[in-house]
């Protein structure tokens, strides 16, 4: 009797502890899921300037991985130019904008091309 109880209290003890291990690991893994920005250009800005054509920017907006500039005139854009440079993930042109996906390099870009409208 005596000892059945000493192991019901020692299971117990163990299924909690391998509980709270498993919850701990779930916490953790968690954390992980975090959004990473760079600070330094992966390529040149005036290559990037020159892919989408002089004094054609008219608006930038960012969103979390990309962002969206509102050109005078897409046809002036090199948008084969404006892929092959380092750090960009992909481009969607419209009618009156291009997207660039930049992922962790948005957050840079954004704030350089805003230096330059201004």
């Amino acid at each position: 009797m005596r000892r059945d109880k000493f192991l019901i209290v020692f299971l117990t003890i163990i299924t909690f502890g391998l509980i709270w291990i498993k919850w701990n690991k779930q916490a953790n893994n968690q954390q992980k899921n975090i959004i990473y920005q760079n600070d330094k250009l992966p390529f040149k800005l005036n290559d990037f300037l020159d892919a989408l054509g002089e004094n054609n920017i008219k608006n930038v907006e960012t969103r979390l991985n990309r962002i969206n500039i509102s050109l005078a005139d897409v046809k002036k854009a090199n948008l084969e130019q404006l892929g092959k440079l380092k750090g960009i993930s992909g481009i969607v042109a419209k009618s009156t904008s291009v997207s660039v996906v930049l992922g962790e390099y948005t957050k840079v870009v954004y704030n350089e091309l805003q230096k330059l409208i201004k």
